[in-house]
């Protein structure tokens, strides 16, 4: 049995499945060996998994309980965005070390729960173990239209390049109080305007990079237009090519980086400024019929790939 404080697991599990709330999707939830879910008529099963790390992901002593607990369900909830699927429920996976308190844990679960109400998206499951640093691991499900999720490999020659928000900086505050990009999803998935979709989550460069391999196709970047935030300005000290480079690279955005057909730009910039006047679109670029690389431009004319065009973020 482990010890979570003053509480044993089993306790503390049973207070939490109190916390937890309802849903038509759950037939049965916590508190059982494994969860039983209903899958509507006509839709498909959409699973994806995210862990966040203590020293990898965040930093105990610089953001609060709640704030991790909404971050290990935020990132999950923009992967389920990338593939346009509406996310029902999840479980989560603790591990937890001995300088962890219950009530510590219990303000992660708030921050994770608040969330997963303000989606409508159900707990129901998980496990809690001993581990030398605070980790959290989330598999959450979701559900799209039988043939409607959108993937990394449908982009093709001619193609627009568009992302929503702006990039960079993510270190000062983004990376755990962003807005996952669901109903902006939907609404590229519903008009079938997105012909491949990402969430960047490495950096641009290296995100981009991944629907090129996928579509096995290249393109064409306009560096001017790229969307840099004002943080990373901010953490450049205005310097633009520093600021760029961190548009560029930074990652942890989570922003949605999709194509769209040529015909169909106008129709959904029209449409986008109707549902989401204050979630900027940018075009950043076009899909070339060339190998799966990235040429660069600069107001139009060719230029050479800017020195901060590294590789983002990697794992290991």
């Amino acid at each position: 049995m482990i010890r979570v404080g003053m509480m044993d697991e089993f306790s503390f599990i049973e207070c939490l499945r109190k916390k937890v709330a309802g849903s038509s999707c759950v037939s049965l939830g916590i508190g059982d060996d494994a969860a039983v879910l209903n899958v509507a008529k006509g839709k498909q099963l959409v699973v994806a998994t995210d862990a966040i790390v203590e020293n990898v992901d965040f930093r105990m002593r610089h953001l609060s309980p709640e704030k991790i607990g909404r971050k290990a369900l935020a990132i999950n909830l923009s992967d389920l965005a990338a593939m346009g699927a509406k996310p029902t429920s999840f479980v989560v996976t603790i591990g937890k070390p001995v300088s962890v308190t219950t009530a510590w844990l219990f303000r992660f679960y708030d921050g994770l729960l608040k969330l997963a109400r303000a989606y409508g998206v159900c707990c129901v499951g998980g496990d809690i173990s001993r581990a030398k640093e605070f980790f959290a691991n989330v598999t959450i499900l979701g559900e799209v239209t039988k043939g409607r999720a959108v993937t990394r490999s449908g982009a093709s020659e001619g193609d627009r390049i568009a992302v929503t928000g702006s990039l960079g900086g993510s270190l000062l505050r983004h990376h755990h109080d962003f807005i996952p990009r669901l109903r902006e999803a939907d609404l590229l998935v519903r008009g079938r305007f997105a012909t491949a979709m990402i969430d960047i989550s490495d950096g641009l460069v290296q995100d981009l990079g991944h629907i090129l391999k996928a579509s096995g196709v290249g393109a064409s970047l306009d560096l001017d237009q790229v969307p840099v935030s004002r943080d990373a300005l901010k953490m450049a000290r205005g310097e633009s090519l520093e600021a760029r480079g961190r548009a560029l690279n930074d990652g942890e955005d989570f922003e949605l980086l999709f194509t769209v057909r040529p015909q169909r730009k106008r129709e959904l910039e029209k449409i986008w400024g109707k549902h989401f006047p204050r979630v900027p679109l940018t075009w950043i670029g076009r899909i070339e019929r060339i190998a799966p690389q990235i040429f660069w431009k600069f107001k139009g004319e060719k230029a050479p790939a800017p020195r901060t065009a590294r590789k983002g973020f990697r794992h290991f």
